[in-house]
């Protein structure tokens, strides 16, 4: 008979409260994939485990098997995402990172390569690298880790060469549609410039410190963000909540600094 606890690094997607004191956690796990956990009394103000019982709080979690819901018996914290925590705009990127992990992982099944992408988008968001850009590298990456990756090389629908051209966008073909198809087609789509494929196969095949070379200016960022935001909707066959915020934050006034007289 095996041990009744178990160590397991993971990064918290999202809870629950459950009662008066309790809460339930959702946990990416490097090896043990995605599991809810009970954490008994985490809200009261004496717990000493609160601050690792919140979304995406990075921690080795020790456990104790359930009948149900294994149980949260300590934690040791791995990285405390400082910078991301103090920053509005930094944790709707975290959030959505977070969802999106959720939405792509099943419970139980192996998952090293989604904590591990995630672990390393947090990282960076936490380091100050621009969110539009870890983001938009998050979702290329997730997809293709994911067995959804979109068709760039060549057209989704006649597997033709596309030549530097713009062309059009399709989550219901998979990915890049040519002129060609394009014209002989009676149901209008997104254009897709070359500079935005480009950049597409650009993140796809970087890892982060290649990726964060990449110059994204503000029409960039907003076709890219279209594109793969249209992209996951289609595959989850749902909208993601936390991108709201995201639109929310983005269409606030950013305050302006008075020149010193």
């Amino acid at each position: 008979m095996g041990s009744r606890t178990y160590r397991a690094e993971a990064i918290v997607l999202k809870t629950l409260d459950l009662g008066e004191a309790d809460r339930i956690l959702t946990l990416l796990t490097r090896h043990f994939g995605k599991v809810r956990v009970m954490a008994k009394g985490i809200r009261r103000p004496t717990s000493r485990l609160s601050g690792h019982a919140e979304p995406l709080a990075h921690a080795t979690f020790q456990l104790a098997r359930g009948r149900e819901l294994d149980v949260l018996t300590g934690a040791e914290s791995r990285s405390t995402y400082r910078a991301l925590r103090e920053d509005l705009t930094l944790i709707a990127a975290g959030w959505y990172l977070a969802e999106l992990a959720d939405r792509f992982t099943v419970d139980h099944a192996p998952a090293a390569p989604a904590f591990d992408l995630l672990e390393t988008a947090l990282r960076h968001l936490d380091a100050g690298h621009p969110p539009a850009l870890v983001c938009r590298w998050w979702d290329l990456h997730l997809l293709d880790r994911s067995g959804f990756r979109p068709q760039l090389g060549s057209c989704s629908r006649c597997s033709g060469e596309l030549r530097e051209t713009a062309h059009g966008w399709s989550p219901h073909d998979g990915g890049v549609v040519c002129s060609s198809c394009i014209d002989r087609s009676t149901v209008g789509m997104p254009a897709l410039s070359v500079r935005a494929l480009k950049s597409l196969r650009y993140l796809l095949v970087s890892d982060f410190a290649a990726a964060a070379l990449l110059r994204v200016d503000a029409a960039l960022e907003r076709d890219l963000e279209r594109h793969l935001r249209t992209f996951l909707q289609y595959v989850l066959d749902r909208d993601i909540a936390s991108s709201r915020l995201m639109d929310e934050l983005a269409r606030l006034p950013r305050p302006t600094i008075s020149p010193v007289s």
